[in-house]
């Protein structure tokens, strides 16, 4: 936490207002950003409400035109703020903006992401050296929460991220994609050039969270019968984590058995949690539709008594 306090001290930007949310931490969160932060404002949280909850809650305290949420495990530099803030707030079309991610060897983490088929969120650049590939402003279909920037008014007209994505994963791809879909574009920048510690909260379950909220993301995004999605699935499922522990089992090789071995329990766990999550949203969205349609068809019956009277 210190060294993204830090960090953040040293913002060129002036009129900076800055919130810390403690997600019910265990360390001296509060302690540290009282010294490296003086004038920050600091909401602790008596239970850990994940990334959705913990920004929604420091996002209901901010006073600015311009929302940037950063995780406390990045690296910003002196003149992040600015750069990720100022394209928002000047130009209209632009919903949302992101910037490029990099691991602290100066691999490429993310440079914007692409929502494939049955929602797998693709990061671009992901662990590819940086030769500049990536240096161009553009259009993409999500940019990750660990350093976004929206306009106020656009957050909260949106109900800001939805908290079912506990602990994290996928609360900033559906935010993206809603913005799209008002027909605002969510702008990726090749500057400023963060460092980012990913998952580091998360550790090892990080695979479960992800596609347990993929799932969910799938259940509350998606059009279409449900059938042809799970089909979809259960091909990708055993095409990326099934068939290669059948390799290394078929080979004769422990060590990788052991990884894709871990890699597929994890993946399925977090599938198992995430199937009921979905039927339940599918139900209650299907019922939401049911009562439109009703609530339409009796308009319409109405409608048609008023006119032949």
């Amino acid at each position: 936490m210190k060294p993204f306090c830090e960090a953040v001290a040293s913002f060129r930007s002036a009129g900076l207002e800055t919130i810390v949310v403690d997600n019910a931490s265990r360390d001296e969160t509060a302690r540290i950003v009282g010294e490296a932060l003086p004038a920050a404002t600091v909401i602790p949280s008596p239970r850990n409400l994940g990334f959705a909850g913990g920004s929604n809650l420091g996002a209901a305290r901010a006073a600015g035109d311009v929302l940037l949420f950063l995780n406390p495990d990045t690296r910003p530099a002196a003149d992040a703020a600015e750069r990720l803030c100022l394209p928002v707030w000047q130009r209209e079309s632009i919903g949302a903006a992101g910037c490029k991610l990099v691991f602290p060897d100066g691999r490429l983490q993310c440079a914007g992401g692409v929502i494939g088929p049955n929602g797998i969120a693709r990061q671009r650049g992901w662990a590819e050296p940086d030769h500049g590939q990536y240096d161009r402003e553009e259009a993409v279909d999500y940019v990750p929460g660990a350093a976004l920037a929206i306009r106020r008014d656009l957050f909260c007209e949106l109900g800001g991220f939805h908290d079912g994505y506990f602990p994290g994963f996928y609360e900033d791809t559906e935010l993206c994609l809603r913005l799209r879909r008002r027909g605002y574009d969510v702008l990726y920048l090749p500057a400023p050039r963060i460092v980012h510690l990913e998952s580091q909260s998360m550790g090892r379950r990080h695979l479960y969270w992800l596609h347990r909220n993929r799932l969910l993301f799938l259940a509350r995004n998606a059009r279409g019968p449900i059938g042809p999605a799970a089909a979809r699935e259960a091909v990708w499922l055993y095409r990326e984590h099934l068939r290669p522990v059948c390799a290394a089992l078929a080979k004769g090789q422990p060590r990788r058995l052991r990884l894709e071995w871990r890699r597929l329990t994890s993946v399925a766990a977090g599938e198992l949690a995430g199937v009921p999550l979905a039927l339940g949203v599918r139900w209650r969205l299907g019922r939401s539709r049911e009562a439109e349609d009703t609530a339409a068809a009796a308009g319409t019956r109405s409608s048609v008594r008023h006119a032949e009277s």
